[in-house]
């Protein structure tokens, strides 16, 4: 993964991709998803989202992994909150009132770190990734996530010869090639996205579709 881009971006605070609210895709569409209350829920590259404290709000535990140790601090202290500190093999655990977040490398997170996750949000995690990354990635989860386990996946497609990602376009048929052999597939809705980055807007990009995927693992 592209650890000194994303740690730099970090400590620089050069955050353009930080919501100060939670995402009203993630609002619409959750509930309908069905994941019982109490279930525990898994975000990848999380950052420091309020997504999580909305999902915690639905009772969920709320287990992610960060590369940046400044995010996942950052994420605590601004919800006034202490966590547990501890080293282990090749992932770094914090351990608050409500979540469990872990700083390393995605693909050194295990299924045993995930134990009990019945449920996936992916809001900026696929996006993040360059082409070359996303096979391997959804492998991953696939392999570290139970089977039945539900994933909100958001996306956003755009014509990318005009500016370089990240965020990445993926289109429809990649999130079926990446997915399909192992997963049953659902687009919840395509829209016409109403706000750019202003570096997409620069290189001429003139609009951006944002699509919403459910999707079950099938095996």
């Amino acid at each position: 993964m592209e650890h000194d881009f994303w740690l730099e971006r970090w400590q620089q605070d050069q955050l353009g991709w930080h919501l100060e609210d939670t995402n009203a895709l993630l609002e619409k569409h959750w509930p309908a998803l069905g994941i019982t209350r109490g279930s525990a829920v898994f975000v990848p590259l999380c950052g420091k989202s309020l997504d999580m404290r909305y999902l915690e709000s639905l009772g969920h535990a709320v287990t992610g992994i960060e590369l940046s140790e400044k995010a996942i601090q950052a994420y605590f202290e601004e919800g006034g909150e202490t966590a547990v500190r501890t080293e282990q093999f090749y992932l770094i655990r914090y351990q608050g009132p409500r979540t469990t977040l872990y700083c390393g490398d995605f693909f050194d997170i295990s299924a045993p770190d995930i134990l009990g996750v019945r449920a996936v949000y992916d809001r900026g995690a696929l996006v993040a990734l360059p082409p070359a990354l996303r096979e391997q990635y959804v492998d991953h989860m696939l392999r570290i996530i139970p089977e039945h386990a539900h994933i909100l996946l958001l996306t956003l497609e755009y014509d990318q010869t005009l500016v370089n990602g990240p965020p990445h376009s993926v289109t429809e048929a990649e999130v079926r090639a990446l997915y399909g052999g192992r997963c049953r597939i659902e687009c919840l809705e395509r829209f016409t996205a109403d706000r750019l980055p202003p570096h997409f807007t620069k290189a001429g990009v003139a609009s951006a579709q944002e699509a919403v995927y459910h999707l079950i693992k099938d095996h």
